[in-house]
């Protein structure tokens, strides 16, 4: 993200452009924040202006959780709110889905509130040593010519 920030403010400034970047965190919007040395890849960087996350896989909420946060007001499209007739009056309804259950903001929130920063970063903590663990295993494996049974693709050992 951090590279795609650096070419678009540039594009953005030489071009009078104001493109944006939307930071798909389903997965790594639970891991990044709580690594050590991660480059930015959320709002410190200019162009990024909305980041989702999806609670229910490294959040610990359950099925269906997720959210999007955006920058800044104007950034929230007009066609994302559904305005809905609400005791009386009209409320915007920014759900993608209009009704659903309020379960896992819930426990969302309970688990923000009850983990908080240094308990999230010790779920990381355990999950990278569990991946690695694995990797290791993996990469023990060998075929009967000495020959590594599994590629690795990436460096993987943090």
């Amino acid at each position: 993200v951090w590279e795609i920030d650096e070419m678009l403010q540039q594009l953005n400034e030489e071009m009078g452009y104001q493109v944006g970047i939307h930071v798909d965190g389903a997965s790594g919007g639970f891991i990044a924040p709580f690594q050590d040395d991660v480059p930015a890849w959320d709002f410190r960087l200019p162009t990024v202006l909305s980041i989702s996350a999806s609670g229910h896989k490294f959040g610990e909420s359950v099925c269906g959780t997720g959210w999007i946060v955006w920058r800044q007001r104007e950034g929230l499209s007009e066609h994302v709110a559904i305005s809905v007739s609400y005791l009386g009056g009209k409320a915007d309804s920014y759900t993608l889905n209009f009704s659903r259950p309020a379960s896992g903001i819930f426990v969302q929130y309970y688990k923000f509130n009850r983990l908080g920063r240094n308990g999230y970063r010790a779920l990381r903590d355990n999950q990278a040593s569990n991946a690695k663990y694995l990797r290791d295993a993996l990469k023990s494996f060998t075929c009967e010519d000495g020959r590594p049974y599994f590629t690795m693709l990436d460096a993987g050992d943090t």
